[in-house]
């Protein structure tokens, strides 16, 4: 046993310092992809594809997600007259990040180069959903698009997917408030229950009319919520009916007949209201 232990501190050791070395080291292959991609930046920019080209292949075998090495490699090759494997270049770059609207401009201008008028279509269609009202590529797909006579299709298209679009955030909006005043209702109804259990049916009544008010489309607690809604209307009816009388009676011995008749004409309206809904 004690002849293991000294391994077993090494391989602890190795186990914490390797994560580190292998951060560290993916971080300068990053670096240094990077720096490849630069060269052939300055190559390009002096007018040597064929340079260029091989620093974006080192840069994009170095570093897979360095999406602009593809797309430059593209950009490198067709230049040189490659079309088939610019148009691969393209495609990988967009394969890694759909987004990318330099991809999208370079195989749009490529397919309509090559006469693809549907695929320039579909990429330019692309690039001018990615770009923002008057910016400069939203205006260039524009004017491509429209050069190609395919604007107005696609123009009705996004207008198609926006208004789908625009639907479904309205029906899930439409959903959430009913979830919500389904929710909301339910607690009046408890807070309602309890006040009615408890005799005090001025709260029960207005806890269960704010229910009412809330679920139109559920028709199981809507009949509940209005047979409560009655009773405890009709209970604090008859609470108010025996008030009035009893105020009546009250105003009576004091010779006040006059309010007491107002009080017994409140009694008999409720009394009245009671009977006809019966």
């Amino acid at each position: 046993m004690l002849k293991l232990e000294p391994m077993r501190v090494l391989l602890v050791f190795f186990l914490l310092i390797f994560p580190l070395h292998f951060s560290c080291a993916e971080s300068l292959i990053k670096d240094e992809a990077a720096a490849y991609r630069e060269e052939g930046l300055q190559l390009q920019a002096m007018g040597d594809f064929e340079g260029a080209l091989g620093y974006y292949l080192k840069a994009a075998y170095m570093d897979p997600t360095l999406i602009q090495a593809y797309n430059d490699a593209g950009v490198a090759y067709e230049s040189l007259g490659n079309e088939k494997s610019a148009e691969q270049m393209y495609l990988q770059a967009l394969e890694k990040d759909p987004r990318c609207g330099p991809a999208h401009t370079n195989l749009a201008l490529l397919y309509e180069k090559q006469g693809n008028i549907k695929k320039a279509t579909q990429h330019w269609k692309a690039r001018y959903e990615l770009g923002d009202e008057n910016n400069y590529w939203w205006e260039k797909s524009l004017q491509h698009l429209l050069k190609l006579g395919t604007y107005p299709e696609v123009r009705k298209e996004i207008l198609e997917t926006q208004a789908a679009r625009l639907s479904r955030e309205i029906i899930f909006k439409r959903e959430q408030k009913r979830i919500d005043n389904l929710q909301q209702a339910k607690h009046h109804m408890r807070v309602g229950n309890k006040a009615f259990a408890e005799g005090d049916y001025e709260i029960s009544t207005e806890e269960f009319r704010k229910a009412l008010s809330l679920i139109p489309t559920d028709d199981k607690l809507v009949e509940e919520a209005l047979n409560l809604y009655k009773r405890s209307e009709r209970l604090l009816a008859r609470e108010r009916v025996a008030a009035n009388a009893k105020s009546a009676l009250d105003y009576m011995k004091d010779d006040d007949y006059s309010s007491a008749k107002r009080r017994l004409e409140d009694a008999l309206d409720a009394v009245s209201r009671i009977t006809q809904e019966q």
